[in-house]
């Protein structure tokens, strides 16, 4: 998988559009010239489609969704907001803007980069002698693919969007309008089945000798997940019910409200939902791709079968539960934004992450092994700091996947037993202070950095910086199989998946059948096998949960400190610790959708969407 690891490969000029060009407009450069020498050999060919698929799959990662630094997950309240010159602290504190800077969606804009490239290598590819007809299908498909993910983004993130259905020349038309939501889903859901029909199961041995080569690629089992979450959304109440979001939060909105909404509530969209998840399950099967679970459907992990199968589910290179991943080259150079998102072990620098710690408004959903839940310190609700001993027997309690997702001082991690770096050398362990007066007063000790680090994504990584970002995985199907059986009234089916996820993890099964109860615990249990994986910055919000606001992209976030005497990250130097207001999140009904650019509202073919 070579040439997906160093997928930054030189793009053709052709592409033209950069992060500084409007919306729509023609690229720099064009013409004949370019397309005949572009598509005049299989390398430049390649590269052109290896370049779309580094811009199009780094949507919602770190440069790839209008920051430089930072996740989504410090907007959502899992982790802390970072340093006060990150756009991510900004939009944490500030809400989204439509200006020029940081902050504003700038990878609207690479959207139209990649959707544009990509459809001059469906109307071209056929140009590429060194090519068999089938390569050059696949690649169409890969084309299409890519083309239909930056929509789905683009459908949850904004609502309605110009559907563009080719490469534009200097003598079209750009004037472009918002499509209605309804008819950007539907050209979504056409490209993806474009997509469908041409690309492979698999891309082992696809050529003779090529092997594994090619692993990695897109195939006909990431376009069904594609499909798959793009129906779960459309269904979610934000664009499925009765009326707009606008009329129940009291926005003003200029344009057809059918740019931000389905038309009313129908359950049908459910059941799409289902069935279409079902069909990457069904897939699944068919194609060696499954839960990595030690015990089986029907069966309960134990601890330490829970951390690995867990642990491997969402590290594992190429793994079984793998669709699809975003591929980040390999060659272990010790700084790159992914590895400043990700890796905060002592194998790589890491100064700029050392303001996002987990925040303890995340470390409550965690329950112990046995799904109950766990007594921590409230911020304002306790008069004394707690014995650390305390914190320990939490810790030792705690679920599986708390043990692979985060590394915290005196107990440290579990997704490197044995290796000092991703454990008691780790960067930036934990909120910690050695002023008697701090403690006294249960004040926020190190700002941002909490109960601990992240450390998903690295089980059993060792030396390995880079990460493959999972984009799709099998479990997200799962969840959303619980989600649309509960909300179409089947309860049975719906504990069915959800209890999987939970006894893969190691927890009992669940029996709760009341439609609401059932909900908030499917949501909890997507926050956590999901945390981190930019999956709750969008769920909550089309979810409408009820925490938003004060919980969740807004309100009150707290954050644990421990008082440390000397500076060990052991249980030894730890005497106490408290939970401690951190800061306020900022949230407001308008950003239930994002804000397209002031500049491209001016130009008046926008409409721009509620409350900017």
């Amino acid at each position: 998988m070579n040439k997906l690891k160093s997928i930054i490969l030189a793009f053709a000029a052709l592409t033209g559009l950069n992060s500084c060009n409007l919306f729509l407009e023609m690229p720099k450069v064009t013409g004949n010239v370019y397309l005949d020498e572009v598509f005049s050999n299989r390398k430049d060919a390649e590269g052109m489609l290896w370049r779309s698929y580094h811009l199009a799959l780094r949507d919602g990662l770190p440069e790839g969704w209008g920051i430089n630094h930072g996740t989504l997950a410090s907007l959502s309240g899992e982790l802390t907001r970072g340093y006060s010159w990150h756009a991510g602290y900004n939009l944490v504190v500030n809400g989204p803007h439509t200006g020029e800077d940081q902050g504003c969606p700038a990878n609207y804009d690479q959207g139209w980069e990649v959707i544009r490239a990509c459809w001059i290598i469906i109307d071209n590819i056929g140009k590429v002698d060194e090519l068999s007809s089938e390569m050059k299908e696949y690649m169409r498909g890969e084309a299409y693919a890519l083309i239909a993910y930056r929509y789905m983004g683009m459908f949850y993130r904004w609502g309605g969007v110009p559907v563009v259905r080719q490469a534009n020349e200097m003598s079209d038309d750009l004037n472009f309008p918002r499509a209605t939501a309804q008819e950007t889903l539907d050209f979504t859901l056409e490209i993806i089945d474009e997509a469908y029909s041409r690309l492979p199961d698999t891309w082992t041995d696809i050529e003779p000798g090529s092997g594994e080569k090619w692993t990695g690629r897109l195939t006909k089992g990431a376009a069904l997940a594609m499909k798959a979450r793009l129906l779960t959304f459309a269904a979610r109440p934000l664009f499925n019910s009765q009326k707009p979001y606008t009329e129940e939060f009291g926005l003003r909105f200029s344009g057809n409200k059918e740019m931000i909404w389905l038309g009313g509530y129908d359950e049908q969209r459910y059941r799409d939902a289902i069935d279409a998840n079902l069909a990457v399950l069904d897939w699944a099967k068919q194609n060696n791709k499954h839960l990595i679970f030690t015990a089986g459907e029907g069966n309960r992990n134990t601890f330490e079968d829970a951390i690995k199968d867990y642990g491997q589910g969402v590290s594992q290179l190429n793994g079984p539960e793998i669709l699809l991943a975003f591929k980040v080259a390999s060659d272990q150079t010790t700084y790159n934004n992914m590895n400043e998102g990700y890796n905060f072990s002592n194998y790589v620098y890491a100064g700029e992450r050392s303001q996002r710690g987990l925040l303890t408004n995340f470390v409550r959903l965690y329950r112990d092994k046995d799904g109950g839940e766990i007594d921590w310190p409230e911020a304002g609700k306790e008069t004394a700091p707690r014995p650390i001993s305390n914190f320990g027997e939490n810790i030792d309690k705690i679920e599986a996947r708390f043990r692979v997702d985060i590394c915290v001082p005196g107990k440290y991690g579990r997704s490197n037993d044995g290796d000092a770096n991703w454990n008691e050398n780790i960067w930036y362990m934990g909120s910690f202070t050695s002023d008697k007066e701090i403690e006294s007063n249960m004040a926020r000790a190190t700002e941002g950095r909490g109960i601990g680090v992240p450390t998903k994504f690295y089980y059993g990584a060792g030396s390995r910086v880079w990460l493959e970002f999972p984009l799709f995985r099998l479990a997200e199907n799962y969840l959303h199989l619980a989600e649309a059986y509960n909300e179409t009234g089947d309860a049975v089916n719906a504990l069915k998946y959800l209890n999987i996820i939970r006894n893969r993890a190691g927890l009992p099964s669940l029996t709760e059948t009341g439609k609401n109860a059932l909900r908030r615990e499917i949501q909890r249990e997507k926050a956590l096998e999901y945390f981190e994986e930019n999956h709750r910055y969008y769920d909550v919000k089309h979810w409408k949960h009820p925490d938003i606001g004060t919980k969740i992209l807004g309100g009150d976030m707290t954050e644990i400190s421990f008082y440390r005497e000397g500076e060990q990250n052991t249980m030894e130097a730890l005497k106490t610790y408290w939970d401690a207001y951190s800061y306020t999140g900022y949230w407001h009904p308008k950003w239930f959708l994002e804000p397209f650019r002031q500049s491209e509202v001016n130009k008046g073919i926008i409409v721009q969407n509620p409350g900017y």
